[in-house]
């Protein structure tokens, strides 16, 4: 077949045609070429593998090696474009991660949060009482927060522009560290899947406060009871069927006495009209975990010598069944007629007794009183009471 290809042009078209990138005239042309011409097919058989036709002289070997190298060249050249790039993402990857979580720029009075995409900035305008409802995105939460319910100044002296920014980074610091504390000291109880979720944090005008979960999401309503974040965070982790004594005194316990992150930390401690005497009994308000437990076991003692009947105190001294977050049996009995105090001291002292597995296990139902202590309710429960007076009465 005559064809108005030179061999020029046809070897020159083979790496091409090879990669089926040629058209469907050129290839008709090149197949028709192929046929009629044994040098260049001889070529062509080498390119693809076949064995070396002895007719082919060693200018077309060479050819044929220039060819073989000139497509090495391009395929080394575009894996080391591609390097470099993955390499350049890798090291701002590295940068974006080393970044803090949490700045502020106190000349433009804007709070930056460094999140998943990038960053988003949350601006505070120079009169902080003009910034009402604020918006914040973090690699394991979002915050949405009214901030006149925050009542910052009242609580902590400081103004938003102030408050906000170590507000957002104590959260990101303390639910990490709760989820660390559970994955340590109670594997068995480890609450890996809710904890993967990512936390949706609410703070409104109202103070009503609770949670949900659902497949991806933990939603936590904290109204202005902001410090109760880390609180409902914890029941949200154990989702149980009811939040009874057990879990109100289990997540208290690790919010208040445990957690050096925990938000009623840095709220400060309003001085009880009985102050003097939380004081004689040993009580620094210091605002440490190790004083607030000191705090928690005093509180529950006075509430056993006076009854939980809402005595005067800035500390609580009703029943658990008297809060919005118990809902379990509405009959007060066994552990249900302790005040959240009571029932957080409990559990600390459970825990001092047994460990924290143990008392984990039940918080998280995985066992009952008896199983996990060895004991009726009634045993332990005025085991502790003798405990806490011994205690106190030191004092």
């Amino acid at each position: 077949m005559k064809t108005n290809l030179t061999c020029g042009i046809v070897r020159d078209l083979l790496p091409l045609y090879a990669d089926r990138l040629t058209g469907e005239e050129s290839s008709r042309a090149i197949e028709a070429h192929l046929q009629s011409c044994e040098d260049c097919r001889a070529i062509w058989r080498q390119m693809t593998n076949a064995e070396p036709e002895p007719q082919a002289d060693q200018a077309e070997i060479d050819y044929l090696k220039k060819v073989k190298r000139s497509r090495k060249r391009l395929l080394i050249g575009a894996a080391a474009a591609v390097l470099v790039i993955c390499l350049g993402v890798f090291a701002w990857a590295a940068i974006r991660a080393a970044r803090p979580t949490v700045d502020y720029d106190a000349q433009t009075k804007t709070v930056i949060i460094y999140g998943k995409s990038g960053y988003d900035k949350l601006t505070l305008p120079v009169q902080t009482d003009e910034a009402k409802n604020l918006d914040a995105q973090d690699d394991q939460f979002h915050l949405s927060v009214y901030v006149p319910a925050l009542r910052i100044e009242e609580r902590t002296g400081q103004s938003a522009a102030e408050f906000l920014p170590a507000f957002l980074e104590r959260t990101d610091k303390s639910l990490a560290f709760l989820r660390e504390y559970l994955a340590k000291n109670a594997p068995d109880c480890d609450p890996k899947e809710n904890a993967a979720k990512f936390v949706e944090l609410t703070i409104r005008a109202d103070g009503s406060y609770g949670y949900t979960t659902d497949e991806d999401r933990i939603i936590l309503e904290i109204g202005s009871f902001y410090w109760h974040r880390d609180t409902l965070y914890l029941l949200a982790l154990m989702d149980t069927e009811t939040v009874q004594w057990q879990q109100i005194g289990y997540s208290s316990y690790l919010t208040f006495c445990v957690n050096p992150h925990g938000e009623a930390q840095f709220i400060g401690t309003e001085e009880a009209s009985d102050a003097e005497t939380y004081r004689s009994l040993g009580w620094k308000n210091d605002g440490t975990p190790e004083d607030n437990l000191r705090l928690i076991h005093i509180t529950a003692w006075l509430g056993l010598q006076k009854g939980l009947t809402g005595w005067d105190t800035t500390f609580d001294s009703l029943p658990v069944t008297y809060f919005g977050l118990y809902t379990g049996p509405e009959q007060a009995r066994q552990g249900n007629a302790l005040s959240p105090a009571q029932a957080t001291s409990f559990i600390a002292w459970l825990s001092e007794q047994y460990g924290f597995e143990a008392v984990s296990a039940y918080c998280f139902d995985q066992m009952s009183f008896k199983e996990a202590f060895g004991a009726p309710y009634k045993q332990a429960a005025s085991a502790w009471a003798a405990w806490l007076n011994e205690t106190c009465k030191a004092n």
